[in-house]
């Protein structure tokens, strides 16, 4: 095989034989049996038959390398070799550097090696490239360690990978205690619970880099020191995040007075926020909450837990209400690192974060409705804070001043209820009253209670206390306002009652004058106009006259009718009644006056006979009302639709009849339809508008119902549902 091989490479040299690489074929007994003519002109020295040499190429060395070819010859391996060789070529000695792959080559069975076929490429620009990289990382690492200021390399993570000579003279760690730790480590506690290292990554996202960046470092013998950092995200050339480097600068000389007044602003701040967020709401509940988290909050006051107790007028006693925080430090962990994650700011964290009264928050919940002291108890510590409007700072169970305060909570101390020695009572009070306590403390991070703490819990507090008293008094005006408007409403209806009460006077006055001085009149005219009609039919001309005055007396009757029903409605005789036979005379009656408006009256029935429980005279007139009514809205259309239909369809729906009576009249329009049913309202010229206040009346004294609707399109359905009668027996006209 490898003499097929140098047969072959021969050839290929007369092609590519000054291509600039470095070619060679060693056999088994590692000597050369063919090399390019490019490699002859670099390295003249070599022949055909010498000693290969070792991996390293150009001199013959003893076989004692771990990569050296008579070795992998001696052990047959599928596999390409590289090799990096510095070396000397050509007259002139010029050093470069070959990188060598070598490719075995193996007898016909695939296994007994017959040699190495060596193929070197010139690498030399890019090695010296990386030397020069390599002697600059040097002095770039000389510089970092030599400089005065911190320099650190964080991961991802924030873990600290790197860490010069001036970081361990700022901080007092050694490399070997710092590196793979959190840099949290140096980051005093009050800066990580306000999310500082959360709002450093926000920037370095968003910009990049993040310089000269003021606050606070922690020395590990535990003193602060105030830096300058400069901080930069390390990316690769892929634009992967590697990191972030740090450029830590001690300013601890200037900064102490910055420091103090950027801690005062910041705090105003937050008071000034809470402040808008207590006042944001007039609810008590909300007020409560929001209290305890502004508190609470890493945004806010830092406190671990905070309590409510409130003075209970009605028990004369002051009553453990509310409390938020956790139960133990785990809790306290993943509530910090959730709050933390989201990055939320106080507003967010006051408005979206729900107290979990059967979760998180049940311990101190089921603490805080154990604090229960009688108002009378003057000596007991609480009633002390309570009564006196003081701020009270509690250390190791002792107070300022005076040592004969009582602290006992049922069958046992204050102290062993909260589980703490140490913590803050702050009064809340109105101008006129006391309100309750707060009860603060650090019981799951033991940090100190600070005289800023206490002033900025004594501002709240008043602030507090006053959002808590607008809330109750905003619930005192509420209370007021609903007991006005429901006295104003009192107050209309029965000045409706009386309106309608005069109305109804007045049409009952009315109707009896109108009863004795047309009814008598009306009767004679309408007897005699229908014995004209009956005893002169030859005569049409005198017929039409007759048929005339009956009709107008008959619309005078009804007018006298409805007048007479709204004054005193009668009381309906109930019994079994065909509806569909009563929309029979209703039709016969308006026949004539339907044929004059050349309209068209249908009615539909699903069987012959629908009984109802009814007054068969009080049915028959609510439905003669709306056909008129329909008759009437008919009028309305134009000319060139004078195709009216009126139509009414008779069936059961469940348990009950329903009346459909439809007209395909102009409508009426949405404002009007509200107003329909009102007595003495009407859209015509003339009328009482009494006749859908009678119809309206006549089917509630059925127990009935009605519901009308009027599209925009254009017509009227009226529907009528009565309850439905048994078919009547052989004595139909019982009356029930």
């Amino acid at each position: 095989m490898i003499d097929e091989l140098n047969d072959i490479l021969r050839l290929l040299d007369r092609i590519v034989g000054q291509y600039p690489m470095y070619f060679y074929l060693v056999d088994a007994d590692n000597k050369i049996r063919w090399f390019n003519r490019f490699m002859a002109d670099r390295l003249p020295e070599i022949a055909v038959g010498q000693e290969a040499g070792c991996g390293q190429m150009q001199w013959v060395c003893a076989p004692d390398c771990s990569d050296c070819p008579v070795q992998v010859f001696q052990t047959p391996a599928h596999e390409v070799q590289k090799t990096l060789v510095k070396t000397l070529v050509g007259e002139g000695g010029e050093e470069v550097f070959l990188e060598f792959f070598n490719f075995p080559v193996y007898a016909s069975d695939g296994v007994t090696s017959e040699g190495v076929l060596r193929v070197g490429i010139d690498v030399t620009e890019n090695e010296k490239l990386r030397e020069t990289l390599r002697e600059r990382q040097k002095l770039y690492a000389t510089i970092i360690n030599i400089s005065e200021d911190a320099i650190i390399f964080l991961d991802p993570e924030d873990r600290i990978q790197g860490w010069n000579k001036g970081a361990e003279k700022l901080f007092g760690y050694s490399e070997e205690e710092i590196l793979g730790r959190d840099v949290a480590i140096l980051v005093p506690n009050e800066l990580r619970e306000m999310g500082e290292r959360g709002n450093i990554k926000k920037e370095l996202e968003k910009d990049g880099a993040l310089q000269n960046f003021e606050t606070q470092r922690i020395h590990r013998d535990g003193h602060r020191i105030h830096v300058d950092i400069s901080i930069t995200r390390v990316m690769d050339e892929n634009r992967n995040y590697l990191g972030s480097s740090e450029i830590i600068k001690d300013i601890s000389p200037r900064k102490a007075l910055e420091m103090e007044l950027l801690r005062t602003i910041r705090e105003l701040s937050k008071l000034n926020e809470l402040n808008d967020i207590l006042h944001g709401t007039h609810h008590l509940d909300e007020i409560l909450k929001y209290i305890l988290i502004g508190i609470t909050a890493g945004e806010g006051l830092r406190f671990n837990r905070a309590f409510l107790v409130l003075v209970d007028q009605e028990t004369a006693c002051l009553q453990g209400s509310l409390a938020i925080g956790p139960s133990n430090p785990n809790e306290a962990s993943q509530i910090w690192d959730v709050l933390n994650a989201q990055n939320k700011h106080l507003r967010d964290i006051v408005k979206s974060y729900a107290i979990d009264l059967e979760g998180v928050d049940r311990g101190v919940n089921e603490i805080v409705r154990k604090i229960y002291v009688p108002l009378h108890r003057t000596d007991h510590v609480l009633i002390e804070a309570l009564n006196n409007r003081r701020l009270l700072k509690v250390e190791n169970r002792a107070f300022p001043g005076s040592e004969s305060r009582q602290t006992d909570v049922g069958d046992q101390t204050l102290f062993e209820v909260l589980g703490n020695d140490n913590f803050v009572l702050v009064p809340l009070y109105s101008k006129t009253e006391p309100l309750g306590i707060i009860i603060a403390d650090n019981v799951i991070t033991h940090r100190e209670i600070t005289r800023e703490d206490l002033e900025s819990l004594k501002l709240f507090a008043t602030q507090a206390s006053t959002a808590i008293e607008n809330a109750r008094l905003y619930h005192d005006l509420e209370m007021r306002i609903v007991d006005l408007q429901s006295a104003y409403r009192q107050l209309a209806q029965n000045q409706e009652k009386l309106l309608q009460a005069e109305r109804l006077a007045g049409i009952g006055e009315m109707s009896a004058k109108v009863a004795h001085e047309i009814r008598n009149p009306l009767v004679s005219i309408g007897g005699f106009a229908r014995i004209i009609e009956r005893k002169v039919p030859d005569d049409p001309q005198i017929k039409k006259f007759a048929r005339i005055i009956r009709e107008q007396v008959e619309g005078l009757e009804s007018i006298l009718n409805n007048i007479l029903n709204a004054a005193n409605p009668p009381k309906p005789q109930l019994q079994t009644v065909n509806i569909n036979s009563v929309v029979k005379r209703v039709s016969n009656l308006l026949a004539d006056a339907i044929e004059r408006r050349q309209a068209t009256f249908s009615h539909e029935s699903e069987s012959e006979a629908i009984w109802v429980w009814g007054d068969e005279r009080l049915l028959f007139q609510a439905i003669f009302n709306l056909v008129k009514n329909a008759l009437e809205a008919l009028e309305a259309l134009e000319e060139r639709e004078k195709n009216g239909l009126i139509t009414v369809i008779t069936r059961m729906d469940g348990d009950r009849v329903r009346i459909d009576i439809t007209d395909n009249g102009p409508g009426i329009a949405q404002p009007i339809l509200k107003k329909i049913f009102n007595k003495f309202f009407t859209t015509k010229s003339s009328g009482t508008g009494l006749g859908l206040s009678i119809v309206h009346q006549i089917v509630d004294a059925h127990e009935g119902t009605i519901g009308v609707e009027s599209p925009e399109e254009g017509g009227t359905r009226f529907c009528l549902h009565f309850p439905s009668a048994p078919q009547p027996d052989s004595n139909p006209d019982t009356v029930v």
